[in-house]
């Protein structure tokens, strides 16, 4: 039996998503969960591993396993042995033909940004934080077009991306600011490592108005990352969703966990 579950998780206090010798991986926490549901050790999945920080909203992950229960008993079961920053959203039982990664069509993420002179308090550790200058999200915007289509991102690849082509394809980029709130949705059929948080670095140099629009292009054709701008911080960096062939019949919407207005 293949089953794939859908994963929320605040990844303030876990080295990422990939399991390592330290327990404190979202994979790790997850494995540990099943073996106390099932008393069976499982390989699991996952359509695109976040680094240490980073949240998800709607992380899919699939295993295989001998044990039989209901769908609605593997999610209670689950969440029962998962800390609470760690939820499973929906188990759903799937075909065999389907694979979280290889089956995967693109993935969405977001960047959250608090563009205000006062530090962050409630949402200190769901935002990056800018306070130097007032973003213009019109340039930004203006900038992120430039990147959207298939492209050389070498230049927003961080050291010991495992990825074996820099060459990747956005298929959409939103900047939208909500007050003190700056939204930077892309979405892409993968990415390398460290890239959303290596742009936004790069959008926010634009829309700071220390560089030009064009300058974006200048990055991309230079292929290098010390050109682009700093990487911003993995706190406001939350993967949405993952979207697949409508034949799977994966139509969850997830509820954003912040109040942004």
């Amino acid at each position: 039996m293949k089953v794939l579950l859908s994963i929320q998780y605040d990844g303030k206090n876990y080295y990422g998503w990939q399991e390592q010798k330290t327990p404190d991986t979202v994979q790790g926490k997850l494995q540990e969960a099943i073996y106390k549901f099932c008393q069976e050790k499982v390989k699991i999945y996952v359509a695109g591993r976040t680094d240490s920080g980073v949240h998800a909203l709607s992380q899919y992950a699939h295993f295989e396993t001998n044990t039989k229960r209901e769908e609605s008993t593997w999610l209670l079961g689950l969440n029962s042995h998962l800390p609470d920053d760690i939820r499973i959203n929906f188990v759903k039982f799937i075909s065999d033909e389907f694979h979280a990664r290889f089956s995967a069509l693109s993935r969405t993420y977001r960047y959250i940004i608090y563009n205000n002179k006062i530090k962050p308090c409630l949402n200190r550790n769901k935002v990056g934080w800018y306070y130097l200058h007032h973003l213009d999200e019109n340039k930004m915007q203006n900038a992120a077009n430039k990147l959207v289509g298939e492209k050389d991102f070498s230049c927003f690849r961080s050291a010991h991306c495992q990825s074996k082509s820099p060459i990747k394809k956005i298929n959409d980029i939103m900047v939208i600011r909500k007050k003190n709130f700056i939204l930077i949705d892309i979405n892409a059929n993968s990415f390398l490592y460290n890239m959303v948080r290596n742009i936004v670095g790069s959008l926010v140099l634009v829309g700071s108005g220390e560089k030009e629009i064009s300058w974006i292009e200048t990055v991309l054709n230079s292929k290098d990352r010390k050109i682009a701008g700093k990487q911003f911080p993995p706190d406001g960096l939350f993967l949405l969703n993952i979207e697949y062939d409508s034949k799977y019949n994966l139509n969850y919407e997830p509820c954003f966990p912040l109040v942004i207005e």
